[in-house]
């Protein structure tokens, strides 16, 4: 009869355990992207609150910075009306940055110097999970602190993370180059080895 008993209750403890983890993927799947979300805007209202900008002076004649924002500090605001964007930006890449908003990666310029700028952000919602959506010519804005340049989208494509031609650092032309984790669908477990990219050039007139 204890036997019995005890096979009953191990019985019990599986089907428990089955339905529980079932129950926790359900949720992750559902509500993780909201979770992060708003968990991203207690974090940047916390951040902006202890953030003192230190002073970027830009010099127009040269095209170039002549005082940078230190490492981790906010300097300007990406805002793309076709995907309800308008996110903070901040100097440098590490995951603690991405938590927050867009991050710039370090050995690359900074809008308005001639050469390639590029973005990561996190593919969840709020941040770049509708990057996809854009389309040639959809306009970009950056507003920094020194000045508000404007970028449309050239073209697309998804890459392997290893390769570093897709993320080139050139000052030809003014490039903006924003990617994220790909596939941004949620249910795609695990550590993600492809990477969604967005290029785009700077105009002087959002008409051009």
């Amino acid at each position: 009869m204890r036997d019995e008993n005890l096979k009953r209750f191990a019985k019990f403890l599986a089907i428990s355990f089955f339905f529980s983890a079932i129950f926790v993927l359900l949720f992750y799947f559902i509500c993780n992207d909201k979770i992060s979300y708003y968990a991203s805007l207690i974090n940047t209202t916390a951040i902006k609150k202890s953030d003192k900008e230190k002073d970027v002076i830009y010099n127009q004649d040269a095209k170039r910075l002549i005082s940078y924002p230190a490492y981790g500090k906010k300097y300007a605001k990406l805002k793309i009306d076709k995907i309800n964007l308008d996110l903070p930006i901040y100097y440098g890449d590490s995951m603690e940055i991405l938590r927050y908003g867009v991050g710039h990666y370090a050995g690359s310029y900074f809008p308005g110097e001639g050469g390639s700028i590029i973005l990561p952000a996190h593919n969840t919602e709020g941040f770049f999970s509708r990057l996809p959506e854009l389309e040639k010519n959809d306009l970009i804005i950056i507003e920094a602190n020194y000045g508000t340049f404007k970028y449309k989208v050239d073209s697309h494509k998804v890459v392997k993370e290893t390769d570093l031609k897709a993320f080139p650092i050139q000052e030809e032309k003014e490039m903006l180059i924003m990617y994220t984790c790909y596939p941004i669908n949620r249910s795609v477990i695990g550590r993600k080895t492809e990477r969604y990219v967005v290029y785009a050039y700077r105009v002087e007139d959002e008409n051009e």
